[in-house]
């Protein structure tokens, strides 16, 4: 489904995204790995989000807010677009793209993967 942007969890509730037309990022609660060491200029949390804009791939978020208060749920199995990214919930993973480029990234409470 199209739309200018949303806020919106998994099922589960683990997993919190916001989309839009600038980019996808998304952040988890309970988390079965370690995120790769914070970079030197990150005084805020790191290792609980990532996200993907219009300008380079994705990465971990040093931010701090957090987008996991959305209402609405994303079914398992369904998508929403806003422009050129795409964000899809599945039983296994959330996964955020730029169509555009490719760049994107998957979620989930086992693993993670940046592409």
């Amino acid at each position: 489904m199209a739309v200018s942007e949303a806020n919106f969890v998994s099922p589960s509730g683990n997993i919190g995204c916001y989309l839009d037309r600038s980019g996808a990022r998304c952040d988890i609660v309970r988390k079965n790995w370690q995120p790769p060491p914070a970079p030197a200029d990150c005084d805020l949390d790191w290792g609980f989000g990532i996200s993907v804009d219009q300008a380079k791939e994705a990465t971990f978020t040093c931010a701090g807010d957090t987008v996991l208060g959305g209402k609405e749920k994303l079914a398992y199995g369904t998508s929403l677009r806003a422009g050129d990214f795409t964000c899809s919930s599945a039983t296994k993973a959330m996964r955020c793209e730029n169509t555009k480029s490719g760049h994107g990234f998957t979620l989930a409470i086992e693993q993670y993967n940046l592409f």
